[in-house]
């Protein structure tokens, strides 16, 4: 039987441990370049959404104070609690219509006054920052797959010389006892 060496199989290549070094030093540097420029584009949007939220927090504050101080809530300026609107039409202060229309005013202000703004801040600026994050976090994936496959087809490769090496070792051995074997039986024969 005819000896193959990896050299003489067809339509192979031997694949060296140096490139398989270097394809895992590129991946990993690629690797670590896109998840700094992503935690990059995060913070960048943090900061961004942050100082959006703020500004309109802020103004929607103003326009709050303003709105709870404007003279639709006015005729409520005479009390301090709802109870004391309950009183005064006690003491018939005032009559009863206009004790259920400042009653449903005091309850309007105050459902005014817990009112909080809880939207997340979104606009071009975040929708463009979301689309560079999904562009980055696909940047080189065809570069890194390539050393992936590369060191996966490497260990294919090793295992397969390695078995090929080992079956070469076991009929080595088998050929040295049968020659061995034969050296003995013409020896006896002598």
């Amino acid at each position: 039987m005819e000896q193959m060496t990896l050299s003489d199989m067809p339509n192979s290549t031997i694949i060296l441990y140096e490139d398989v070094e270097k394809a895992k030093k590129k991946a990993d540097k690629l690797h670590m370049a896109r998840n700094k420029a992503l935690n990059l584009i995060n913070d960048a949007k943090a900061r961004y959404v942050k100082e959006k939220t703020r500004a309109r927090s802020k103004k929607a504050a103003e326009e709050k104070d303003a709105y709870l101080n404007s003279p639709h809530f006015a005729k409520l300026k005479d009390y301090e609690r709802e109870q004391d609107i309950i009183d005064a039409y006690g003491w018939d202060m005032i009559t009863e219509a206009e004790s259920d229309a400042l009653i449903e005013l005091w309850r309007e202000r105050e459902a005014v006054k817990a009112k909080t703004f809880d939207g997340v801040y979104n606009d071009e600026v975040t929708d463009a920052l979301r689309q560079a994050y999904a562009f980055v976090a696909e940047l080189w994936e065809d570069e890194l797959e390539a050393a992936y496959v590369l060191e996966k087809d490497f260990k294919k490769q090793r295992q397969e010389t390695e078995i090929g090496a080992q079956e070469f070792m076991d009929r080595v051995n088998r050929d040295y006892e049968t020659l061995v074997r034969k050296s003995r039986e013409d020896s006896d024969e002598q």
